[in-house]
């Protein structure tokens, strides 16, 4: 085989790799966003054009062909960006981490910084701002995971809204059953540990 051959392979093996990436839309959820996107390690799984909507979103909806315009496109397959959507309903934490308001909303990892893309949602739009738009933006620090210890404080604080609110009056009688409910279990809790932790006493022998 020629050397010309030989490139002439080459670049027909690139192009039908490239073309096989176009169009794949990775579906994420919480328990494989961070393994997919490698968000807060190396990202060496590529840029992510991240697409967060919820199933009956008719503004996601209008998003959706467009979004899939852009999986079609060869230049950004080329440049390593990665498409992924997000069901915000099925996925809380991930939304949550993301800071995720309302949707449709897009974001785009690239380089260990977060964009939020604000424009126009048609495709062509979308693509110029990852061409070339973010080179102009400074860009957020990628979230890392919730821990454990945020899922719990997370917890604590809806029950102390929960509470603030009843004290206030807002819940009406649900309220106030939130607070004998709360009670009870702080009882049983303080309970449980008194009998775990607090030392024995002695009994004195007469």
């Amino acid at each position: 085989m020629s050397f010309k051959h030989f490139i002439i392979c080459t670049l027909s093996v690139l192009a039908l790799i490239i073309s096989s990436c176009a169009g794949e839309i990775v579906t994420l959820d919480d328990a494989n966003f961070e393994h997919q996107t490698q968000a807060s390690t190396g990202m060496t799984t590529g840029s992510w054009l991240l697409f967060f909507k919820a199933n009956r979103c008719p503004h996601c909806k209008k998003v959706e062909p467009e979004f899939f315009k852009l999986s079609q496109d060869e230049e950004l397959a080329e440049q390593g960006v990665v498409l992924g959507h997000v069901n915000v309903m099925e996925s809380p934490r991930c939304a949550g981490r993301m800071g995720i308001r309302g949707f449709p909303t897009l974001i785009y990892l690239h380089q260990h910084k977060l964009f939020r893309y604000n424009g126009k949602r048609d495709a062509e739009s979308i693509k110029e701002f990852i061409i070339n738009g973010v080179q102009d933006m400074e860009g957020e620090d990628i979230p890392a995971p919730p821990s454990f210890l945020d899922h719990v404080l997370k917890m604590f604080k809806a029950v102390g809204l929960e509470l603030y609110d009843a004290a206030l009056g807002k819940s009406g009688m649900a309220g106030y059953g939130i607070i004998v409910m709360v009670g009870v279990l702080m009882a049983i809790f303080i309970g449980i540990i008194s009998m775990f932790f607090m030392p024995a006493q002695k009994i004195k022998k007469a």
